[in-house]
């Protein structure tokens, strides 16, 4: 099957568009947990409550459709094999290698860090190490999903379910809203709400058996335009009508208002990039090979520079945003082609390889 460079280049622009926003969420002043107590710009908010409820849906779709082309080159155990060297472990190490200081910043500037100080140093330890998990968790819950995906081919060995996402029309396509929406209610891990299994393994799996089908991409390519209108409309709705609330809550997150917006903005998106975005050149080829590792690297690069930000600088706060985003600017290209080049490292925190980077 030929490559589909679209994907990569929606891929890459979403992993683009989570850094941009996490130079700005750090400082957010909607009430959204970060690692950092100290509130930015106000007005940034809105940016931010304009993409979160679609970028990460965005993330797993792109990833179901990726999961279906890469089975066709691969058996089930070599693409579990695969995800995990690539995906699965990078994920689990980068916590102990740099998560820990996304942690401990977190930890320094936490409510509750002086009361924390009394616990065991081992326990301490375990608590900043999970909370420096950061956007490493995408991967933790990919992984998961693709073995999940395993069992669901395993029961349809006739791929009814292939063949049946073939034939959805714009309709069909505009209806999966409802069970978007009542996806978002289920399987969310209490305490640590971002896994929400629900929502991210549906989407997943409509990208795998739906919108990886060329005919139904070509479908929302004929219509990208008549998507997208509503689908930004929406997102200034939501924008106004969530400007300044905790973006991110559960009750936020599970409204039918949010999903629509949500699945709509997904589906535009593909036929935008089927339409506009379905080639490659030098520098999408160079940031398809990079854009795993800037995702796994720069929430640490963002709360290390926001941290010397607060604590060492006195300048108006605008300034300091423009600091973090070019300092990681630089600082991911630099650390990802110094990683690439120490063997071990490359894989067991990249997952990756130079001789490997354009692997599917």
């Amino acid at each position: 099957m030929k490559r589909l460079y679209f994907l990569d280049n929606l891929r890459w622009m979403t992993v683009i568009l989570v850094i941009i926003y996490h130079v700005f969420y750090i400082f957010n002043c909607s009430g959204v947990p970060s690692n950092f107590t100290t509130q930015g710009i106000p007005c940034f908010d809105a940016f931010l409550a304009f993409v979160y409820p679609w970028f990460m849906i965005l993330m797993f779709a792109i990833a179901g459709c990726s999961a279906r082309y890469a089975l066709q080159k691969r058996s089930g155990k070599e693409f579990i094999k695969d995800r995990n060297h690539r995906i699965f472990i990078p994920c689990i190490a980068g916590m102990f290698a740099y998560g820990w200081i996304t942690g401990y910043i977190g930890f320094l500037y936490s409510p509750d860090a002086e009361s924390m100080k009394v616990l065991p140093k081992f326990v301490l330890g375990i608590i900043i190490l999970l909370s420096g998990t950061g956007p490493l968790w995408f991967g933790q819950l990919l992984f998961v999903i693709c073995l999940i995906l395993m069992l669901i081919r395993e029961l349809d060995k006739n791929q009814k379910l292939l063949k049946l996402g073939e034939k959805a029309n714009l309709p069909v396509l505009i209806a999966l809203i409802i069970p978007v929406w009542l996806s978002s209610m289920v399987l969310i891990m209490p305490y640590v709400t971002i896994y929400r299994l629900g929502i991210y393994g549906f989407t997943f799996l409509l990208g795998y058996y739906i919108l990886s089908h060329e005919s139904v991409q070509e479908r929302l390519a004929k219509f990208a335009i008549w998507l997208i209108i509503p689908a930004i409309l929406l997102g200034i709705a939501v924008t106004i009508r969530y400007y300044g609330e905790n973006y991110a809550a559960d009750a936020v997150l599970q409204s039918p208002f949010i999903n629509a917006y949500a699945w709509l903005m997904t589906i535009a998106l593909f036929g935008l990039g089927r339409k506009y975005l379905n080639f490659q050149n030098t520098f999408t080829r160079f940031m398809t090979s990079r854009s795993q590792s800037y995702y796994l690297l720069h929430y640490t690069s963002i709360s290390l520079l926001g941290w010397f930000c607060i604590e060492k600088l006195n300048l108006p706060f605008g300034i300091y945003y423009l600091i973090i985003a070019l300092g990681t600017a630089i600082f991911l290209p630099l650390v990802t082609e110094l990683l690439l080049r120490i063997p071990v490292l490359n894989r067991l925190l990249l997952g990756m390889t130079i001789a490997k980077k354009n692997r599917n």
